[in-house]
């Protein structure tokens, strides 16, 4: 049944894009949480960034994929038409999540029945909704009406939920369809979202990668580029590790997990306690990268920070760099060598163990 007018949602992208599921009825709509309350903590901000990296990089090409974001409103269809993704623009799809602007309410059931209706009839597939769990809507669609659509119609319901508890409603009609809901808090990684969207998508942790400037339009995966693409381990002690930070009230970080806990005029250097010794990394954070200018001494938690002397590579290259140290009055006191892959939407970076006082820093 077509869902009134009144019901329809106020800003709506459609994408199609083969998914590759067993069957071919598996097809996935990501419901984006666009009220008010999304606004807080920067928390719409965060989940375009991630769906930005994910639709345009990350997505493989082999099966449909569609979203949409919700409010209370009953604005008119915007966006695209239900399309295969490879034949669109994936920048100009970015350009398109940036327009959406956290406003009103929140209308949880009437999203979840536009995402059912995406889905079409009794053809089954998955509903994904991404928001913070509120329920603001005095005139909305039941949470048991929509789970037993949802049943008839063979569609399964997952939630990703941002900062606050998700609503019993909404995580009773999701266990009901058999769905799983994730949690996470406010201060949330990329990372983290984007490992639970392939989770859903693929039904696994599978990443898959897409070089828009590739006349190879065939989805590949991460195992085609780099090995530290594959696996690699987290730089998470993001807010001492920017650029623009001096050091943690007296306390200072060396990337060296032997360094013995030393003190060097009034300030005590520690080792870096995301540090796990040579390696690949990847900085946790939104398009996280290294500086490619020197930030000056005493910043990025420690004396010496580690910046990129030239740039980073693209479209799925690896290179040898030379990361750079600078202090209060050089850019460059000492240098060592390093290798950065661009891995289509993120970095990593194989670094090696320094000395005390030295530390990687990020943007």
């Amino acid at each position: 049944t077509e869902a009134p007018a009144q019901m329809r949602i106020s800003w709506i992208l459609c994408i199609l894009l083969p998914l590759g599921l067993e069957n071919v009825e598996g097809t996935l709509v990501i419901a984006v949480d666009k009220s008010g309350s999304m606004a807080d903590d920067n928390k719409l901000t965060k989940v375009k960034e991630v769906l930005k990296n994910w639709l345009v990089h990350t997505a493989p090409q082999d099966g449909e994929v569609g979203l949409l974001a919700f409010n209370e409103s009953t604005h008119s269809q915007y966006g695209f038409d239900l399309s295969k993704l490879h034949t669109l623009n994936r920048t100009e799809i970015a350009k398109q999540i940036d327009k959406i602007e956290a406003l009103g309410g929140t209308c949880y059931g009437k999203a979840m029945f536009d995402a059912e209706g995406l889905l079409g009839g009794e053809s089954g597939g998955k509903i994904l909704v991404i928001g913070d769990g509120k329920l603001e809507c005095t005139d909305d669609i039941s949470m048991d009406e929509i789970a037993n659509r949802a049943i008839k119609n063979k569609q399964t319901i997952y939630t990703i939920n941002v900062g606050n508890e998700l609503d019993k409603a909404i995580e009773n009609a999701s266990r009901k369809t058999g769905g799983i809901n994730f949690k996470l808090d406010i201060d949330f990684s990329a990372f983290e979202m984007e490992e639970q969207i392939n989770e859903v998508f693929e039904g696994g942790k599978t990443i898959h990668i897409y070089d828009e400037n590739s006349d190879d339009r065939s989805s590949r995966s991460v195992q085609g580029q780099s090995e530290g693409c594959k696996k690699y381990e987290l730089l998470n002690h993001f807010r001492y590790r920017k650029s623009g930070h001096a050091d943690d009230l007296g306390r200072s970080y060396c990337d060296n997990q032997h360094q013995v806990i030393m003190k060097t005029n009034d300030v005590d250097f520690h080792p870096s306690p995301d540090w796990k010794g040579e390696g690949w990394y990847r900085f946790d954070t939104f398009n996280g990268r290294m500086p490619e200018n020197a930030p000056g001494g005493d910043k990025c938690g420690t004396s010496l920070a580690g910046w990129v002397k030239g740039s980073h590579p693209s479209n799925g290259a690896t290179k040898d760099v030379e990361i750079c140290f600078s202090d209060d009055s050089t850019d460059c006191v000492t240098t060592v060598t390093a290798k950065i892959s661009e891995c289509y939407g993120y970095y990593v970076y194989y670094l090696k163990e320094l000395t005390c006082m030295q530390r990687y820093c990020v943007e």
